[in-house]
């Protein structure tokens, strides 16, 4: 089948299926549904070429596991990540040469806002072939798809007077709902939100099915080359200046070093051997004031060593020393990592289980991967480039796995399993997500006020109804469980009364 053929049928079959299953919907099965069909039109039809590559195929992966991950846990971190591996996914299969995950995704907003431009050319260039020497239909059509760009200018002027003249403003919204209250009394079925939304699908049908190939020239201002060649100047003041900057680097880098074993003897002697959260002081202090100081410690050890081991250092006579340095300070921040790792357990041992400390548990992840590129790096004499291929590969991938657990219903469970000095934050949990509402409700009699019990029992009322406004295509497998769960937990001990909605 020709590729104009399933590009042709696509751009009929997306923006309805997208109409279809999206309208008034949350996402669940409908995300996993939809992605998945692009994926194969644009894998086996429209880009074969690229499915043969490594990076296309990673990103195909990683999009299938967060997009399961959506109808298990449909959790917002699972939402998000798959929509963004998705708009990867894309943007590597549009131009499967591209190496960099900052790429893909560059090539995916260019192509996206290119598609304002281009997408009227192809109508254009289609509807000359289409009405062939019908004059009539073909003026029409021309001077409808020459309008485009103009509407687009005028409607961003639009947007910037209706913000800045409330009478003007005032004006619109008054023409607004009357145009609506026509629309409405006109069409029973239909609603204009809806034909804007069938447009914005066709629109974005458009950038995914088309490469409009504008990201090309802006592909080459990056270099990618991964390794570092020698500049090959040897006038005496190159060498003396690459002379002096290797002092500088051994005097720099050996000086900090010192100063880090102290503070690493420091914080093994204190935190790791002999920790005592009653001598411990103010641990809210030691954990907020000092992981961020240690963590910009150590960014910016990384940043000095990446701008030594930049160029020509890599090849002086003799550096050995300084690269022995390096490595040494490298280990002695792997050590750092491990004693902020041990600040935030002992803070959320102490306190509990939030969104913020799990952050800083994945941020230090990403800090690891990041020297150990660098200790790589600086051994086989890689550029820049390759430290930034490899870790914004890392953070994607870290990221996709972030969505293989639900984190507000590990925060809620932990919480109100274990005892905390200060007790457990219950206005925190009362704002997790509804997956969570079984467990809040199972443990309701620990909710200290009866405020917690009505704002409970409001949640829960508002959720069924929510649920209850949803079709097949919002199906996830969180939601269906806790749903069932909180009918049965009601139904035994209604100490709580939410409105319970009848069965199915």
């Amino acid at each position: 089948m020709k590729k104009q053929t399933i590009q042709t049928a696509s751009l009929v079959v997306l923006p309805l299926l997208f109409n279809a299953i999206f309208w008034e919907e949350d996402f669940g099965i409908n995300l996993f549904i939809f992605s998945t069909l692009v994926m194969c039109i644009l894998a086996f039809f429209l880009f074969p070429e690229s499915i043969r590559k490594r990076n296309v195929q990673v990103t195909v992966l990683l999009t299938l596991v967060s997009g399961l991950m959506v109808v298990v846990h449909n959790s917002v971190v699972s939402k998000l990540v798959h929509l963004a591996s998705f708009f990867l996914m894309i943007g590597f299969m549009h131009e499967n040469q591209t190496r960099t995950i900052f790429e893909a995704g560059l090539q995916f907003i260019i192509n996206f806002f290119t598609t304002v431009v281009e997408a009227p050319r192809y109508l254009y260039r289609s509807s000359e072939s289409t009405f062939g020497q019908n004059k009539i239909a073909k003026y029409i059509t021309q001077n409808l798809l020459l309008a485009i760009i103009p509407m687009v200018v005028f409607g961003v002027f639009f947007i910037i007077f209706y913000n800045a003249n409330p009478v003007f403003n005032e004006i619109v919204n008054n023409a607004w709902n009357y145009i609506i209250s026509l629309f409405n009394l006109t069409f029973d079925e239909a609603s204009l939100g809806r034909v804007v939304f069938f447009l914005f699908a066709t629109y974005f049908t458009f950038s995914i099915l088309f490469n409009w190939g504008a990201a090309q020239n802006v592909f080459k201002l990056f270099p990618e080359n991964e390794h570092i060649s020698p500049t090959q100047k040897d006038s005496n003041h190159e060498l003396n200046y690459q002379r002096n900057e290797y002092k500088i680097a051994l005097m720099l880098i050996g000086s900090v070093n010192v100063l880090l074993l102290v503070i690493n003897i420091i914080d093994i002697n204190f935190l790791w051997l002999s920790f005592d959260y009653s001598q411990a002081g103010n641990l809210s202090k030691l954990v907020h004031e000092g992981t961020g100081t240690l963590i910009l410690s150590i960014f910016l050890s990384i940043a000095i060593l990446l701008y030594y081991f930049r160029k020509d250092l890599n090849f002086y006579k003799n550096n050995q020393s300084l690269k022995s340095l390096a490595y040494i300070w490298i280990v002695q921040n792997f050590i750092l990592i491990i004693s902020v790792s041990l600040r935030n357990y002992y803070y959320f041992d102490f306190y509990g289980l939030t969104h913020l400390r799990i952050g800083v548990g994945v941020f230090l992840i990403i800090t690891l991967i990041g020297l150990a590129s660098l200790w790589i790096k600086i051994r086989a004499i890689k550029s820049f480039f390759y430290m930034f291929r490899v870790n914004t590969w890392a953070i994607y991938i870290v990221w996709v796995g972030l969505t293989l657990v639900n984190w507000d219903v590990l925060i809620a469970r932990y919480n109100l399993s274990h005892t905390f000095k200060n007790g457990v934050d219950y206005n925190y949990l009362l704002t997790l997500s509804d997956k969570t509402l079984p467990i809040i409700y199972e443990n309701r009699a620990k909710l200290p006020n009866e405020a917690n019990q009505n704002w409970l029992a409001s949640r829960i009322e508002r959720y069924f109804k929510r649920q209850e406004g949803y079709t097949w295509c919002s199906w996830n497998f969180a939601d269906e469980a806790a749903v069932e769960k909180l009918k049965t937990q009601v139904a035994a001990s209604p100490v709580v009364v939410p409105v319970v909605p009848p069965k199915n």
